[in-house]
Order: structure tokens, then C-alpha cells, then sequence
């Protein structure tokens, strides 16, 4: 194996391990209703970077390795890493995912996702997810991306916001 081979070869290796270790994901954050800490893991990771400007640093968002954002205006911590929003794929209107958390994966819960507007108003949907349900979609067909102030999430571990376009 000629030289540049090799090194690239070990350059590879090395760079498989660092990304290995780097992707423990960080306990989710808790809400204001609860005490306890909870570690999550989960199967699904959701990548969005963004850049303030080109010669800016890019901020980390919605990896496992990112450090968890700073608690909103009213102190709310943010949502799990995976959990999130964006434009609704299929025309108008947002999408909100929210994942069960896996250690309460055996248990039932009741979301509530709250789509606070630049307007002043606000909606909400309620969904009951079921024991070993994973994650659970929000849609909201008449709310415009561009409307949207904040995504809350309220669940039996207190109500956090979820990072989206923008954040």
C-alpha cells in the first residue's frame, strides 16, 4: 500500500472514532414541572445547520452533540434535540415532531403542541401518545412559517420550545 494510501486509510479510522464518541446525546432538558433528571436516547437525529452570515461560525442545531439552547423569554427550556418544526412538506402550513422520551417509552402520555404567532394569537393541538409510540406529528394546515413567533411543547415533563427555521 503505497504511502497516501495508507495515511488517508488512518485519517478515515480516525475520524470514524471521533465521530463515535461525539455522538452521546445530552440528557434532555428539564422543564419548570419536574426534578428529576432523565437521560434519552433515540434512533433518529435531525441535522439543520445554519450561518448567520459565510464567514460567520455555524451554529449547532439539532444535533446530539450540540449544547442545549438557552431557556426562551419566560425561562421555558428547550425541547429535547430531535424534537422540532418546519414548513409542512406537502404545501402550507408547519409540521411539529415531537419524540416520546425512550425512558417513558412503556408509558402513555399527552402532548400539547402551542404555536404561538408574530400576532399575538395562539393554537394548540392535543394528542394522546400511546405506550411504545416513538414520536407523534403536529400539523397545522393554515398557519403560515413566516407567522410563527414560538413552538411550545407541554407533556407530563413540563413544557419546553422547539427549535425550528430561524432558531
Amino acid at each position: 500500500m503505497s504511502k497516501p494510501i495508507r495515511l488517508l486509510a488512518i485519517v478515515t479510522i480516525a475520524c470514524a472514532g471521533v465521530t463515535a464518541c461525539g455522538s452521546q446525546q445530552p440528557p434532555r432538558p428539564n422543564a419548570s414541572a419536574t426534578s428529576s433528571t432523565k437521560a434519552l436516547t433515540t434512533t433518529t437525529t435531525t441535522t439543520t445547520v445554519s450561518a448567520a452570515a459565510p464567514s460567520s461560525t455555524p451554529q449547532c442545531i439539532g444535533l446530539s452533540i450540540c449544547p442545549p439552547p438557552q431557556p426562551d423569554a419566560e425561562g421555558n427550556p428547550g425541547c429535547y434535540y430531535a424534537d422540532g418544526w418546519q414548513a409542512n412538506s406537502a404545501g402550507g402550513g408547519i409540521e411539529i415532531w415531537y419524540f416520546h422520551e425512550p425512558q417513558n417509552l412503556s408509558k402513555p402520555d399527552k402532548v400539547t403542541a402551542i404555536v404561538r404567532k408574530k400576532d399575538g394569537t395562539t393554537e394548540s393541538q392535543d394528542a394522546n401518545v400511546d405506550a411504545g409510540q416513538q414520536t407523534h406529528r403536529f400539523e397545522f394546515p393554515t398557519i403560515d412559517k413566516s407567522s410563527v413567533q414560538e413552538v411550545l411543547l407541554t407533556s407530563s415533563s413540563g413544557r419546553c420550545f422547539v427549535i425550528g427555521p430561524g432558531n
